[in-house]
């Protein structure tokens, strides 16, 4: 049986539609591709001229005295009077803590009693040797009368005109007389020695009684100086024990601020104090402003750095011990030199100069801070490859890398620079 040709006619249709769709896709015309551009990022610049700059190192310590006074309890006692208070300024001479002074007045009572004692026991020795020494000399004739005694009555005795008993009780009179003189020639030989412990026993006593004297005085503190009262841990009616402390009072003008300076920096700051170079400086804290002058080091160092001690000029009535403060410290010039935006710094030795609208690293080495005029803190920096004119990126850009191309900006550089 024979199909309809009409049957097919739907398929045909769609073929030709099919073919007509994949000529038309291949004749065509062709669009060329607009050419890739890469972006180029807008940023600023400033020209740089090396030239010898000072940095300025900053550092963080803190505000101390070089010396200060501190009053302890020279025996127990009780307080009685504390006229002043904690933070009050006081003058020379001004009483600050008072004692009971009974609680030392008879310990001075006693002590020159002893001394006064030891001075008699002295003189009698002295009175003791004297009459010894002359009844030595009695003495000594006494035995030499023994003598003749003796002798005598051995040539009576010999011619039988004495008895053998008067013989015996003269001999018994001479051993006992020259006992006699040797006990007093050994008093008379020991007085040195007798004489030497009174005077030992007096020195004691009279040391003894400056020692109380000195703790009475002591009873009442009064200032050396004019100055600060820094500590004051005691009032009225307070029993102290000896060396427990009273008070603390610091000088108003001998104020000084210690800061670590950094292990790199620390032999150049060492070599320009034994130069004798000034290396001015200032500091800052609770908003008060104040120059210094550094003056010397430390004694010990450390693996971070050494401590360094700078002197206030002048007075500042606002700084107080244990304050802390920020130090600037103006450093020895350093030669091709230049100062850049913090932003300018990428890690801690890189910055960037544009050379033919495009990027290139340059390694750097930081000296320190540089103060503008206006009081804004760039950064110093210094490199041989660096050269006058160079123009160095300020904008800090997220992906930086050498060969990036950059239209730049130049700003001018701040006034004093």
């Amino acid at each position: 049986m024979k199909l309809p040709a009409r049957r097919y006619w739907p398929w045909g249709v769609v073929l030709l539609g099919v073919l007509a769709f994949a000529v038309l896709i291949l004749t065509r015309p062709r669009q060329e591709a607009p050419p890739i551009r890469p972006k180029v990022w807008l940023v600023r610049a400033i020209a740089v001229h090396p030239r010898k700059l000072r940095p300025v190192l900053t550092l963080y310590g803190e505000v101390q005295t070089s010396r200060s006074m501190r009053a302890a309890a020279p025996g127990s006692s009780r307080v009685v009077e504390v006229p002043v208070k904690e933070g009050e300024a006081v003058e020379a001479g001004q009483l600050l803590v008072r004692l009971d002074s009974r609680d030392f007045q008879s310990k001075v009572v006693q002590a020159q009693a002893d001394v006064d004692e030891l001075a008699a026991q002295l003189r009698l020795e002295r009175q003791t040797h004297a009459g010894n020494q002359e009844a030595l000399e009695h003495e000594t004739a006494l035995l030499d009368l023994n003598r003749a005694a003796v002798a005598r009555m051995e040539k009576l005795r010999r011619r039988n005109l004495a008895a053998q008993a008067t013989l015996d009780q003269a001999r018994m009179d001479l051993e006992r007389q020259a006992l006699a003189v040797t006990a007093r020639r050994l008093e008379v030989e020991q007085h040195a020695a007798r004489l030497a412990q009174v005077e030992a026993r007096l020195m004691r006593a009279k040391a003894a009684l400056t020692m109380t004297e000195v703790a009475l005085e002591r009873s009442q503190v009064s200032a050396l100086f004019p100055g600060v009262v820094a500590d004051l841990p005691v009032a009225p009616g307070d029993y102290v024990q000896a060396n427990q402390e009273l008070i603390s009072v610091y000088p108003r003008e001998q104020l000084e601020v210690r800061a670590k300076i950094p292990a790199p920096h620390q032999t150049e700051v060492f070599k320009a104090l034994n130069r004798r170079d000034l290396l001015p400086a200032w500091g800052e804290s609770l908003g008060t402003r104040f120059d210094l002058n550094l003056r010397r080091l430390a004694g010990e160092a450390e693996a971070g750095g050494v401590d360094a001690l700078f002197e206030l000029e002048g007075k500042e009535e606002k700084l107080r011990p244990g304050l802390p403060a920020t130090v600037h410290l103006n450093l020895p010039p350093r030669p091709h030199a230049v100062a850049v935006p913090y932003s300018a710094l990428y890690g801690s030795d890189r910055i960037y100069r544009i050379e033919s609208g495009k990027l290139e690293a340059v390694q750097v080495t930081r000296l320190g801070d540089y103060r503008l005029p206006g009081g804004r803190t760039w950064l110093l920096v210094q490199s041989p490859a660096i050269d006058a004119g160079d123009l160095i990126l300020t904008t800090h850009l997220p992906n930086v890398a050498t060969g990036l191309p950059v239209k730049p900006q130049v700003v001018a550089l701040p006034e004093g620079e």
